[in-house]
């Protein structure tokens, strides 16, 4: 398969993924799945441990190629498994993202950047990479610190910078859950507020 051919389809991802999401919304509501959180819990527990695993599947893969806008995700797994389990199964999933993005950017270089990311991110990844090793660290501190800032983008940056996989892995596992829970309860409260009753 081609370059161009996989560039096409990491960008139609998201477009699909959103069409999908939306579909399953309106089909969920009208059926009453969204009705309240316990209905919705209900419907998650046909599909027994597997929704777990593949939600935290999902979320893994939400690193690579992000197929729903982020925190989209996170909101959906505190409202099928209850808002502390969803927010670990969702954080744990995105960890195991973050790392694998970490070791493809260190093994494939910016090619895997150039893969996955628009010509305007990437613009914005190459400014990211100028800056020595504390600079990213500042910078990493800071978008997971920060809700709804670009995290994923500079774990992509981590990766190919000077970064060493520990500091890397300290950093993630002292601020990764706080960006995670904050976006996480801010969209949840937007979700119970405007669409379950």
């Amino acid at each position: 398969m081609g370059k161009k051919i996989i560039h096409q389809i990491i960008y139609l991802l998201p477009i699909i993924g959103i069409v999908c999401f939306t579909g399953l919304i309106i089909y969920g509501y009208y059926k009453g799945i969204f009705h309240s959180v316990h209905s919705l819990q209900d419907f998650m527990k046909q599909f027994g441990e597997y929704a777990v695993l593949i939600f935290i599947f999902l979320q893994m893969i939400q690193v690579i190629v992000p197929i729903l806008p982020g925190g989209i995700s996170t909101v959906v797994g505190m409202l099928m498994f209850g808002s502390l389990q969803g927010l670990v199964y969702s954080y744990i999933g995105l960890m195991i993202g973050d790392i694998i993005v970490y070791w493809l950017a260190r093994y494939y270089g910016k090619p895997f950047a150039q893969l996955i990311l628009s010509k305007k991110k990437y613009l914005s990844f190459e400014k990211m990479l100028d800056r020595p090793e504390k600079g990213i660290k500042k910078l990493m501190i800071v978008t997971l610190l920060v809700p709804f800032a670009p995290d994923d983008l500079t774990c992509l940056v981590a990766g190919l910078a000077d970064l060493p996989f520990k500091e890397y892995m300290k950093i993630l596992f002292l601020f990764k859950f706080w960006s995670v829970a904050t976006y996480g309860y801010i969209l949840l409260f937007f979700f119970n507020r405007f669409l379950i009753n």
